[in-house]
């Protein structure tokens, strides 16, 4: 059973999926931030979440097709 879930963890299949959904996420709350009146383009807020979403893109290229 724990061998089962490790190598779940490990299957680039679910790593993908689990990456995308961050990642649509990440996309969401950014729009939202952007689309706010009130926020400046060049906050603290929005810049670590792009940073985050570039990571997750750079994970993501580097994972098997």
């Amino acid at each position: 059973m724990i061998a089962t879930a490790s190598a779940m963890n490990l299957n680039p299949l679910f790593l993908r999926h689990d990456l995308m959904i961050e990642l649509g996420r990440l996309e969401m709350a950014m729009q939202d931030m952007q689309g706010s009146s009130q926020m400046d383009p060049g906050t603290a807020q929005l810049q670590q979440l792009e940073s985050r979403r570039a990571r997750i893109n750079e994970a993501l290229s580097r994972l098997p097709a």
